[in-house]
């Protein structure tokens, strides 16, 4: 009994690669060996391997066993030492499964998801926009990195954490960002001036741009500026577009004083409900901007602008640029008709 528990406690102390080697030789060596003893029983290796694995799993199914002595005795040692082996490798397996979920919650392991969208700094807006991504993409993996955060803010399988500072560069390569598709830096909720909250996003953002340039890509960044008078220097540093919170409140509530009922239709452009704003490529069909406007209607969609420029409706006789990115107002089933 002394000699089995010393032999117990130094397996547990064993170095958990060298114990999934020990392991696997256990197994294969036990499967020939079985097949060497009683080879009339066991009519292949196969036929060992599989005695060999229902008896140190204890499933024992019983349609092989040995029947010599010397099998016999050797099944006797395989049950003592195999079982006490795959016993303390299942426990070590599932000990580095539970250690690696909650590394993974408290964001500390690194991203390996590619094309994925980072969300820079936990805030409501933050979480609205979160759920808004969820729920009109079913298949786009996000990326939160926040350092207030002890864990993942978000159980889901397209989310994942980062813990750190964002203004930190290891914490941006620990979040994948150079393989990321896009990323967007919201304004800190912790502190009270604007300028210093939009100091701190310029500061991410200069980080983000610096990587951008050193690895030789473009990192596609979107920031949240809280004075349209800071646009100027997050143009300075590359950030591709910006979103002015506080000005567009003003605007659309003057605009909603004026029209009423505007508010109503830009609210749901920006929701996953009703109509929605959505992105397509140009078709091959397509020559002209007329050419897409006539299509889209009979699928029932509106051609708005091609990127930014909404000018397109003075331009339906111009060809259409073949990397133009048009922006489309229909509804979800219109939408997945266009695109098929």
């Amino acid at each position: 009994m002394i000699f089995f528990k010393q032999l117990f406690v130094k397996v547990i102390r064993l170095n958990n690669w060298f114990l999934l080697l020990s392991t696997i030789t256990l197994v294969l060596v036990s499967s020939y060996f079985i097949y060497f003893l009683e080879p009339a029983t066991f009519e292949s290796p196969f036929e060992g391997l599989w005695w060999t694995m229902t008896t140190v799993t204890t499933v024992g199914y019983g349609d092989v066993s040995p029947t010599t002595v010397l099998g016999k005795i050797f099944a006797m040692f395989l049950y003592i030492i195999g079982i006490g082996i795959m016993t303390i490798f299942i426990g070590k397996a599932v000990d580095f499964l539970s250690v690696r979920k909650r590394l993974k919650e408290e964001g500390k392991l690194k991203i390996a998801t590619k094309d994925h969208i980072i969300l820079v700094n936990w805030t409501k807006k933050a979480s609205i926009t979160l759920e808004e991504l969820l729920k009109t993409f079913d298949d786009i993996a996000i990326v939160i990195i926040d350092e207030k955060l002890t864990k993942t803010p978000l159980l889901h399988e397209q989310v994942e954490f980062v813990h750190g500072n964002p203004a930190n560069k290891e914490v941006l390569l620990q979040a994948n960002l150079i393989e990321s598709q896009s990323v967007m830096v919201f304004s800190s909720e912790d502190t009270v001036a604007t300028s210093q909250a939009d100091g701190q996003t310029l500061l991410i953002a200069t980080i983000i741009e610096g990587i951008g340039k050193a690895y030789d890509k473009n990192i596609y960044t979107i920031c949240e500026v809280l004075e349209s008078r800071h646009i100027q220097a997050f143009q300075h540093v590359s950030v591709e577009e910006f979103i002015t919170a506080n000005d567009t409140t003003a605007h659309l509530a003057a605009r909603s004083i004026l029209y009423n009922g505007s508010s109503e239709i830009i609210r749901q452009l920006t929701s996953n409900t009703g109509y929605d704003l959505y992105s397509i490529d140009k078709k091959t069909t397509w020559q002209t901007y007329e050419d897409a406007r006539k299509d889209l209607a009979n699928h029932g969609a509106m051609l708005l602008s091609n990127g930014s420029d909404l000018s397109v409706i003075h331009q339906l006789k111009q060809p259409i640029p073949d990397n133009a990115t048009l922006f489309i107002i229909c509804d979800e089933s219109s939408y997945k008709n266009i695109i098929a």
